[in-house]
């Protein structure tokens, strides 16, 4: 009998972690990162991140880059998504640099995506489409930072 009760608690206790695994997997985005722009030079940052989630749904995570700037994704799915206003968002050929809103969005899972600007400064030079980049997971707690 007391075999029975303690082997129903530990199938019980297993099924729950699983269940929380599962969730904070997911949804749990809080670390610290690095992200790296595919085919760009010098494209590679750090983002600080801190994610909420809470029980009615509607994850959001707080991101801080170490390029000065800061934003709030939502998740939605399996996808984040943000969209930050940057001063020197654009960087041209010959140097310069300009305003542009990025619209950043990547798989909760992967951590790649896509980041695509569009400029608000008229003389910027033409721009060139998204880019690709990944993120690499350094740090699970940003309470370590």
């Amino acid at each position: 009998m007391n075999f029975r009760r303690g082997l129903t608690a530990a199938v019980v206790a297993a099924g729950l972690s699983l269940g929380f695994a599962s969730q904070a997997s997911a949804d749990d985005f809080s670390g610290a990162y690095s992200l790296s722009l595919i085919g760009a030079t010098g494209g590679r940052t750090s983002w600080t991140t801190y994610s909420t989630c809470p029980p009615s749904g509607g994850c959001v995570a707080h991101i801080t880059s170490s390029s000065g700037w800061s934003g709030d994704a939502q998740l939605a799915g399996s996808q984040w998504t943000m969209t930050v206003q940057r001063s020197d968002g654009q960087s041209c050929p010959d140097g310069t640099r300009h305003a542009e809103l990025q619209t950043w969005s990547w798989d909760a899972a992967a951590l790649t995506g896509q980041v695509m600007g569009v400029s608000t400064d008229p003389t910027a030079c033409p721009e060139t489409g998204p880019d690709s980049f990944t993120l690499t997971k350094l740090r699970n707690s940003v309470a370590s930072l």
